[in-house]
C-alpha cells in the first residue's frame, strides 16, 4: 500500500488549484498560480509560483509550473492558503512595480528588470566575499569541507536580506540599501549599477565607530594617473568597469585599514593607513587593491599612492606590483 501511494504521488507531484492576476498594466502583467505540492518526502501543501507575461516572454515555453507565454519568476510556500488571491496577499511586496516597463523581485537577491520581464540582472549577497558574512553552521559535505555549496543557507528565515531606499534612475541605473543579520561588521550595504549589472559597487558602512572614517567618493574619484604613471587620466571607478569582466562586484570601504593587511601574499609592509578595494567576478576570481590615503602619525592627508594588491582565483592569489600587471591579468581572464 505503501509503494502504491508512493507511486500516485508521484504522478501527479503539482495539482493545480487556481490562480489569481495581481498586477494587469499596460506592457506586463503578474499573476499567482496555486499548486498543492504532493512530491514524497517534500513538504506536502499548498504553494505559489508568481509568472510574469508581456510581449517579451511570448517565446518562453511551458513547462511544469510555467504557462507558455508567461515567465516563472518565483515560488513560495503558501500553506494554509484558501485561495489564489489570498496567497498573492502574502508574496507580492516581494514583486515590485515601478514603473509600466520595470519590475523588482525582491528575494534572497535583488533582481530588476528594465524591459518588462524580458531580461533580468541580479546582485546576489551570497557572492560577497566570505570574510564579510556570518556564516551559519552547514553540515560537512558543505564547502570548505565538502563539494556542496551551501552559501543560500546564510540568508535563509530572519538572516534573509531587506532591500531599502530603492532608487531606479534610468534605464541601467539602480542603487539601493541591503542589510541582513547575515552582514559580518556592517551595519548595512550601499549597492548600486551603473552600466546595467555589467559591476555591481557596493559601500559598506561599518560599525565600528573607532576607526578612520573615509569617505567613498574620495576614493572612487582618485585618478588612475596619480596611482600609477602611464595610466589614462579617469577615475579609479571607471578603470574598474572597463577593466573587469562582466557581472563583477567592487567592495569600495567606507574605513582605512593597515596596508600590511596581505604580508602573507607577498605584499611590502607599511605603518600606513590604506584604503582597501575588494573586488570579484562571476567566476570566482577576487582580488584586492590597497591605496595608500593616509600616513601622517596624527591622521592628517598624505601623499596618494598605490601600494600594493594580491589577485587570482582560490585561497592564494598571487601579489601584484602594480595595476598594470593587475590590467595585464584581468585581461587574461577576459
Amino acid at each position: 500500500m505503501a509503494l502504491c501511494a508512493l507511486f500516485v504521488a508521484c504522478g501527479n507531484p503539482n495539482q493545480r488549484l487556481d490562480e489569481y492576476l495581481f498586477h494587469d498594466g499596460p506592457l506586463f502583467k503578474l499573476k499567482v498560480v496555486r499548486y498543492y505540492r504532493n512530491i514524497p518526502f517534500k513538504p506536502l501543501g499548498e504553494h505559489a509560483v508568481v509568472m510574469c507575461r508581456s510581449e517579451n516572454t511570448t517565446t518562453f515555453p511551458a513547462h511544469d509550473r510555467q504557462d507558455a507565454g508567461w515567465r516563472t519568476l518565483g515560488a513560495a510556500d503558501v500553506q494554509g492558503s484558501e485561495n489564489a488571491r489570498e496567497a498573492a496577499l502574502r508574496v507580492k511586496d516581494d514583486y515590485y512595480v515601478f514603473d509600466d516597463h520595470t519590475l523588482i523581485v525582491k528575494m534572497k537577491a535583488f533582481n530588476i528588470s528594465f524591459d518588462a520581464c524580458g531580461h533580468f540582472i541580479n546582485w546576489d549577497p551570497g557572492r560577497l566575499p566570505r570574510a564579510m558574512i556570518e556564516p551559519v553552521k552547514n553540515p560537512d559535505s558543505c564547502v570548505p569541507g565538502g563539494p556542496a555549496d551551501c552559501r543560500d543557507a546564510d540568508f535563509e528565515g530572519n538572516r534573509a536580506p531587506r532591500y531599502e531606499r530603492i532608487s531606479v534612475t534610468g534605464e541601467g541605473r539602480v542603487s539601493f540599501t541591503a542589510r541582513s543579520p547575515a552582514f559580518k561588521g556592517v551595519e548595512s550595504l550601499r549597492v548600486q549599477t551603473l552600466n546595467n549589472g555589467a559591476v555591481w559597487h557596493v559601500e559598506t558602512v561599518s560599525l565600528d565607530a573607532d576607526k578612520q572614517r573615509l569617505k567613498t567618493d574620495t576614493v572612487r574619484s582618485l585618478s588612475m594617473a596619480l596611482l600609477s604613471k602611464g595610466m589614462a587620466d579617469i577615475s579609479l571607478m571607471d578603470w574598474l568597469e572597463s577593466a573587469l569582466p562582466p557581472r563583477s562586484m567592487v567592495i569600495w570601504p567606507d574605513v582605512l585599514t593597515a596596508c600590511g593587511g596581505q604580508r602573507e601574499a607577498g605584499a611590502r609592509t607599511s605603518s600606513g593607513r590604506c584604503a582597501e578595494i575588494r573586488f570579484s567576478d562571476i567566476e570566482g576570481n577576487s582580488g584586492a587593491l590597497y591605496i595608500t590615503m593616509n600616513t601622517d602619525p596624527e591622521n592628517g592627508p598624505g601623499a596618494i599612492s598605490f601600494h600594493s594588491g594580491v589577485y587570482g582565483s582560490g585561497n592564494k592569489p598571487r601579489s601584484v606590483g602594480s595595476l598594470a600587471d593587475l590590467r595585464e591579468s584581468l585581461a587574461r581572464v577576459n
